[in-house]
């Protein structure tokens, strides 16, 4: 039933609940939620804390519904180029799953249990748990499934980032196994964003998947022994359904055997509208996985127009959210943010605050700086700049998209 399911009605199902939920394309949006137009702020600080929200898309944009896409194959389980210290540590105790210890199967062949705590698998694990730091729970809903041989949901949309973290740390305690069945993944997260599944629907979201790959698909007519062509051409298929259905797929692959045959990535990203973010070293992903907009809007600059200071720490979330510390001054300060959305166009808000100097310090100040340097000692800890990273993807992306359409490789190695 679930065969026919996804051959007969599903497109169907997907292209008719697509075309009620069609929204115009607007000017990108600009909101200074914190602090309020005209407020009065007394603190020790000479930084104020200012956030927000951006995006683009008319009616649609103010919620988004996410799912973590994770191939869980065995050859996850391999190194993935740098310690990732505690952002891969495997999680003590049983969490949502109450699996105890990661085994290893290859081939249906249990392999023991190897050290994950550096492995491709802990590499996307630390990814998706990077993004959810800076995700809006408020607006934000986030689902997590898995694929290997087939595709599992293993959380349906939800705003409890807590239990999405359990969650993601149960993945890495029960380890890789399989081949690489990357159809059903995608398939399985339109079926869930469309409200076709277990997960609530939600008519006025923006829709995404955010996959992370180390391979290309081998399932279901390779039978995870080799990578046949129609394996990639119905993961392709599936993401031309999900683009129709206003579902980007935004396709992270990690390390040589991903690029070595990154047709169904690179399609999976085209055919959907999404982005395709080709990572040599798979713990490079930590330094990138934020640079994918899902509102359609790419860049946001906050700066103090009374003194021309721009922010000294700023951050723009995946789902349109920003925080930024911004230099002040006794008494007004005007404080300006604007943004760029993809195709070129601006947008701007402003507010007016007045500082004055006191003896208490700014919680919220307090907790965004120390999560940033959290995040850049992540980042430092990969022994390459941001810039770096970010340069290697775009060389990757531009080879990936000159190479000519190649016959995937005989094998997958090793057998998945």
């Amino acid at each position: 039933m679930n065969h026919l399911l996804y051959r007969f009605f599903l497109p169907l199902l997907v292209l008719l609940l697509a075309a009620l939920e069609s929204a115009l394309a607007a000017e990108p949006r600009v909101q200074i939620l914190a602090p309020k137009d005209g407020g009065q702020i007394t603190q020790e600080q000479n930084l104020v804390f200012v956030s927000g929200k951006v995006a683009r898309d008319a009616g649609r944009s103010a919620r988004v519904d996410m799912f973590l896409v994770v191939d869980i194959s065995g050859s996850t389980a391999q190194y993935s180029g740098s310690d990732l210290g505690d952002a891969g540590a495997l999680p003590d105790g049983s969490g949502i799953s109450g699996f105890p210890t990661p085994q290893i199967s290859i081939g249906g062949i249990g392999i023991g249990r190897p050290n994950l705590r550096n492995s491709i698998l802990a590499a996307e694990v630390a990814a998706a748990r990077r993004l959810l730091l800076q995700l809006n729970p408020e607006t934000t809903r986030v689902g997590v499934l898995a694929f290997s041989e087939g595709a599992k949901l293993l959380q349906p949309l939800t705003s409890d980032f807590e239990r999405l973290r359990r969650v993601l740390d149960d993945i890495l305690r029960v380890g890789p196994h399989g081949g690489t069945n990357m159809v059903e993944g995608i398939r399985l997260g339109i079926t869930e964003l469309m409200g076709l599944g277990v997960s609530e629907k939600r008519t006025d979201a923006v829709k995404v998947q955010i996959l992370l790959t180390d391979g290309f698909p081998t399932l279901p007519i390779g039978r995870a022994r080799q990578a046949a062509p129609e394996d990639t051409d119905l993961a392709i298929n599936a993401a031309r359904l999900a683009g129709k259905a206003g579902i980007k797929v935004h396709v992270f692959t990690l390390g040589e055997e991903a690029l070595s045959y990154p047709r169904a990535a690179a399609g999976v990203a085209k055919e959907s509208g999404g982005t395709y973010i080709p990572v040599t070293r798979p713990a490079d992903v930590l330094a990138v996985v934020e640079n994918v907009s899902v509102v359609g809007v790419d860049y946001v600059q906050t700066i103090n127009r009374t003194t021309g200071q721009k922010a000294t720490q700023h951050r723009l979330s995946v789902d349109g959210f920003f925080s930024s510390a911004v230099p002040v001054v006794e008494g007004r300060n005007q404080i300006e943010v604007f943004a760029r959305a993809s195709d070129g166009s601006n947008a701007s808000d402003s507010i007016t605050v007045y500082y004055q100097s006191g003896a208490q310090k700014s919680l919220d100040l307090e907790i965004f700086l120390e999560k940033e340097k959290k995040l850049e000692l992540e980042i430092k800890r990969l022994g390459r700049s941001p810039a770096e990273i970010q340069h290697d993807v775009e060389r990757n992306r531009e080879e990936s998209l000159r190479r000519p359409q190649q016959p995937p490789p005989p094998t997958a190695s090793p057998p998945r």
